[in-house]
C-alpha cells in the first residue's frame, strides 16, 4: 500500500518535502509523534529515506495532491477535478456537483 508522507523535518517547503512510500516495503516501523506539545498526535513512518507523517494538513494536501487531479477551492475544501459533473454559482461562491450526485459548497466564485 502506497502512503504519501510530508517530511517531518528538514522541510524545504517545496515539492521535495512531499514522498510517496509503500507502507510494506519501505517502512521500517510506525510510532506515534506530535509536533507541537498543544498538537494531537500523528503517525510517523519511519524508512531508510528519511522519516515522515501522513498528509493531514489542509496546506500540505493542497500540493501533495495537485499531481493526482486534485486543487484547492477554499482554505477548508480540496477538489478532485476528475470526480466534477458540474459547477453552480451561489450567494456565497459555488457548488460544486460530483459525478456520484454529492456536492461540496465552496468559497470560490466560478462564472456562470
Amino acid at each position: 500500500m502506497d502512503i504519501m508522507g510530508v517530511k517531518m523535518h528538514g522541510r524545504k517547503d517545496d515539492d521535495s518535502d512531499f514522498v510517496l512510500f509503500n507502507l510494506e516495503r519501505d517502512v521500517n516501523f510506525i510510532e506515534p509523534w506530535q509536533m507541537t506539545d498543544n498538537s494531537a498526535k500523528t503517525l510517523a513512518f519511519h524508512t531508510p529515506c528519511g522519516s515522515y507523517v501522513a498528509v493531514h494538513l489542509m496546506r500540505d494536501a493542497k500540493y501533495a495532491y495537485k499531481d493526482y487531479g486534485f486543487e484547492s477551492y477554499d482554505r477548508s475544501t480540496i477538489v478532485n477535478l476528475k470526480r466534477i459533473d458540474s459547477i453552480e454559482g451561489s450567494e456565497t461562491g459555488s457548488v460544486v456537483y460530483f459525478v456520484d450526485g454529492s456536492y461540496v459548497n465552496v468559497r470560490k466564485k466560478f462564472k456562470n
